[in-house]
């Protein structure tokens, strides 16, 4: 039988020294292996409804995937799986969180890899009942991606957050509801995401601007994501593919800025486009 061996304690002082500190190196060594193999949790939440999370969610998702990032998103719909419809995944799933939660396969069987884009993960949640088995889901294959982006579950195993909002006074009255109750939960880093925003409607006076929204919150600006009507036929306009790609960026903490959406809505072009939009 193989004997473990034990400490020194017999001999010198000098070797009892070196034989702890080689202990007590490898426990930090493989502590410190073990932090980089977690990936970042991010819960995307709105109390509004339709301000446009899970069409967030996918859109940051692509582009962190496009950036090389393994990224996997929960979805949050246990009803009819929105986030695998929106991602172009629908009935492609083989498990789901319902059947992790009953012990029926484990939860890395329940990821679906998209078809069309490498390092992006879809975990279903279609029949879940409890909440916690997406929470338990999540630590097991937590270190099998960079970027884990929840939408709307998963809530106790996150260390970030970011609220989505539509720069219109109900949403945001909403998302100043959010904000408290997520810094009551817990949260520290909380993040602003402004979506389905016209630059039209900010140069008519209709709405704040991006910046000011955060500000009345007292909240950081993650992103700001501009008014796209061919979302909702899974076509993304080439702006807002940009607004996406910053969005990734600032989320990964390589780069800092906002998309503009303002600029196309300026000069005498620009005024003929917001009197047309009034009249669609």
């Amino acid at each position: 039988m193989y004997n473990r061996q034990k400490p020194p304690l017999a001999c010198s002082r000098f070797y009892l020294k070196i034989y702890i500190i080689t202990k007590t190196d490898l426990f930090f060594n493989c502590y410190a292996a073990k932090i980089a193999c977690m990936a970042t949790k991010i819960y995307l939440t709105s109390f509004k409804g339709g301000t446009g999370v899970t069409s967030f969610c996918i859109g940051l998702g692509l582009a962190l995937a496009e950036l090389g990032e393994r990224t996997l998103i929960v979805d949050g719909d246990t009803l009819s799986g929105g986030a695998i419809i929106a991602g172009g995944l629908s009935n492609m799933q083989v498990y789901t969180l319902a059947d992790y939660e009953k012990g029926a396969c484990r939860a890395k069987q329940t990821l679906i890899p998209h078809a069309q884009t490498a390092n992006l993960c879809f975990m279903p949640s279609i029949g879940l009942k409890n909440a916690e088995a997406a929470n338990r889901a999540v630590a097991d294959v937590e270190g099998l991606f960079d970027f884990i982006l929840a939408d709307k579950t998963a809530k106790e195993s996150c260390d970030r957050a970011i609220i989505v909002t539509e720069p219109f006074l109900p949403s945001v009255k909403s998302a100043d509801c959010c904000r408290n109750a997520l810094a009551d939960g817990g949260f520290k880093d909380i993040g602003l995401v402004v979506n389905k925003i016209c630059g039209g409607q900010i140069l008519n006076g209709e709405i704040m601007t991006a910046q000011e929204i955060a500000a009345v919150l007292h909240l950081p600006l993650t992103a700001v994501i501009p008014e796209d009507l061919t979302l909702s036929a899974g076509k993304y306009r080439n702006a807002t593919i940009k607004a996406f790609k910053l969005a990734a960026a600032a989320v990964c903490g390589k780069k800092e800025g906002t998309c503009n959406v303002i600029a196309k809505y300026a000069g005498l072009g620009g005024y003929i486009k917001r009197k047309l939009r009034e009249k669609v």
